[in-house]
């Protein structure tokens, strides 16, 4: 049986929980990830995070409660996608950390 998850009302997004949410690389690389495809569900084992299956929940949920992913449960597993109507709430957020994304070093800092 799929598990319902909660996800924030779009009013109820706090700029400073998506910057802490954004703080951590890996959180950044997965929204980079979903951003590429935004339409598309993505499967949590196919999105590259490092770590235990408790780690890489933890980031899902933090992603999540931040208001910047939608998480569902299939059953077996779970599927992510980039929340369409975050733009809404914070225009131009999602452009500008791609696009610094783009633009920075690769190295192996956060």
């Amino acid at each position: 049986m799929p598990i319902q998850l909660s996800h924030p009302e779009l009013d109820a997004v706090e700029l400073d929980a998506v910057y802490a949410a954004l703080a951590d690389r890996h959180r950044r690389r997965v929204v980079v990830q979903l951003a590429a495809e935004p339409e598309r569900e993505m499967a949590c084992s196919s999105l590259e995070v490092p770590g235990a299956k408790s780690t890489r929940s933890y980031h899902w949920k933090v992603l999540r409660e931040a208001g910047l992913i939608i998480q569902r449960s299939t059953g077996t597993g779970m599927l992510l996608q980039l929340r369409g109507e975050f733009e809404e709430r914070f225009p131009g957020l999602l452009d500008n950390l791609l696009q610094l994304e783009r633009e920075r070093p690769r190295s192996g800092t956060s």
